[in-house]
C-alpha cells in the first residue's frame, strides 16, 4: 500500500482569482505576500474575437524586483510561454511557495479581445 500522494492543487488552501482582461505588452505583476501553494493561468481569445498570429503570454514566478522581472521575460529560457487557448498549472513547496507573478503579452495584440485567468490557493 504505500503513502497517498496528492497533487498540490488538491491540497486544502484558501482560494484566490485574478483576471486581466486584454493583456498588453506591459508587464502586470500580480503580488501573493502569504504565498500560494499552487497557481493555475489560463490564456483565453473571447469568443467572437479575432485573433492575432502567434500570439502567447509570458509568466515568471517570484522575481526579485521589477528589473528581475523584465529581464526574465525579455530573456528566452527564464520565462514560461502560455499560448491561446491554453491551460498551466505551476505547483510549490512549501518551503517556496510562489508570493510573485509577472505577466506580459508577446506582442501587441490591437483589437484582440482576452483574458488571462489565475486561479490559486494560499
Amino acid at each position: 500500500m504505500g503513502y497517498p500522494v496528492n497533487a498540490p492543487n488538491e491540497l486544502s488552501a484558501v482560494l484566490f482569482s485574478t483576471e486581466i482582461s486584454n493583456l498588453t505588452t506591459t508587464r502586470q505583476n500580480i503580488a501573493l505576500p502569504s504565498g500560494a501553494k499552487y497557481a493555475t493561468l489560463s490564456y483565453r481569445l473571447l469568443p467572437g474575437a479575432t485573433a492575432t498570429t502567434s500570439q502567447m503570454a509570458k509568466f515568471c514566478l517570484n522575481a526579485a524586483s521589477d528589473a528581475d522581472a523584465d529581464a526574465r521575460l525579455a530573456t528566452t529560457g527564464a520565462y514560461i510561454p502560455l499560448y491561446q487557448g491554453e491551460d498551466v498549472t505551476i505547483s510549490a513547496e512549501s518551503g517556496s511557495l510562489i508570493t510573485r507573478l509577472d505577466v506580459i503579452a508577446a506582442q501587441a495584440v490591437g483589437s484582440e479581445v482576452t483574458s488571462l485567468r489565475i486561479v490559486g490557493g494560499l
